[in-house]
């Protein structure tokens, strides 16, 4: 009984570790794309 509930605990610590890194990985690609948006609104500014 013991080992599997230790089975349980183990997946969801990888699940965990799995869903912070994607959401990490997706605040990360959010991060790197705003900069170049405003960059770009700026740049249209300027065009005009």
């Amino acid at each position: 009984m013991k080992s599997s509930q230790s089975g349980v605990k183990l997946s969801l610590v990888i699940v965990s570790i799995i869903i912070l890194g994607v959401s990490a990985w997706f605040n990360q690609a959010n991060a790197e794309d705003t900069p170049s948006k405003i960059q770009t609104q700026s740049e249209l500014t300027i065009a005009d």
